[in-house]
């Protein structure tokens, strides 16, 4: 079975983080008022960027950013073309069908935020979207970091 070596530094760069909005939609199974944006990273994956309530008590209407990695898709940044899990290539109208799809398999990197309105919410975005994508580790440090914690 062939070993996976990374050479990375330990400390990582916000700036070595670029990112493409694929599509921005606002009409997905997400549960969420504001639009839900889809983003290629430049390390292959493809990051989610959506608002949520806080906690399942309907009394409590706190929002939430999460910035998660779709597991259904990546991307390939060089040629600024969508892939599936099995590296075939999607166009963007069939992107966009399946993104609005129910069945949307994400997982959570990061949330940001404490938001009492929608308004509220889509203001922190606007100003806020760059340094949410750079809080993303490339996929070569998080590989990096599983091996050297069970190996140490």
């Amino acid at each position: 079975m062939p070993v996976l070596c990374y050479n990375t530094n330990k400390h990582w760069n916000a700036m070595n983080t670029k990112a493409r909005l694929i599509y921005k939609s606002v009409s997905t199974c997400f549960q969420t008022y504001l639009p839900v944006y889809f983003y290629g990273m430049n390390d292959g994956r493809m990051i989610v960027l959506f608002t949520r309530f806080k906690t399942n008590d309907p009394r409590d209407t706190t929002q939430e950013w999460v910035m998660a990695m779709h597991c259904d898709f990546s991307y390939d940044y060089e040629s600024d073309k969508i892939l599936t899990n099995a590296l075939e290539e999607i166009g963007i109208e069939e992107f966009m069908d399946l993104a609005d799809d129910l069945e949307q398999r994400i997982k959570t990197i990061k949330t940001f935020g404490d938001f009492s309105s929608n308004a509220e919410a889509q203001k922190y975005f606007n100003v806020n979207f760059f340094k949410m994508l750079s809080n993303s580790k490339p996929a070569k440090d998080e590989i990096y970091s599983y091996y050297t914690e069970w190996q140490l």
